[in-house]
């Protein structure tokens, strides 16, 4: 079993409109409040948030998970460099990653994003 695309899309289009990155861990936890599912934090979320971002990259939308980061870094982790068209590959200098993963929340959050999946 794995998380539902429609149900994430929900939880992180509420997090673009209240323009608030989160960790994994309170994805699992709005996830599991939307639906009664629990997905552990660790693991549980690269697959289905990829499969997301090149659904949403193929209808010209932004990289919602974008706003998905890691507890206590704030920014995302290497699996979402390169996760889809729109997001380049890992950026080793730190200062040039965290002004590109800024600019994709720009994106994200200046998006109007549609009620359901588009």
């Amino acid at each position: 079993m794995k998380p539902d695309l429609d149900h994430v899309y929900a939880v992180l289009r509420q997090c673009a409109l209240a323009q608030r990155p989160q960790p994994y861990s309170q994805l699992s936890h709005d996830y599991h409040a939307r639906t009664g599912v629990w997905f552990e934090p660790h693991g549980s979320w690269d697959t289905p948030l990829g499969e997301l971002n090149n659904h949403l990259a193929a209808v010209g939308a932004p990289v919602l998970s974008a706003l998905v980061i890691l507890q206590g870094k704030n920014e995302p982790g290497s699996g979402f460099w390169g996760c889809a068209p729109n997001v380049p590959h890992w950026i080793r200098d730190d200062l040039q990653r965290l002004t590109e993963w800024n600019r994709i929340v720009q994106k994200v959050c200046s998006y109007n994003w549609p009620a359901a999946l588009p």
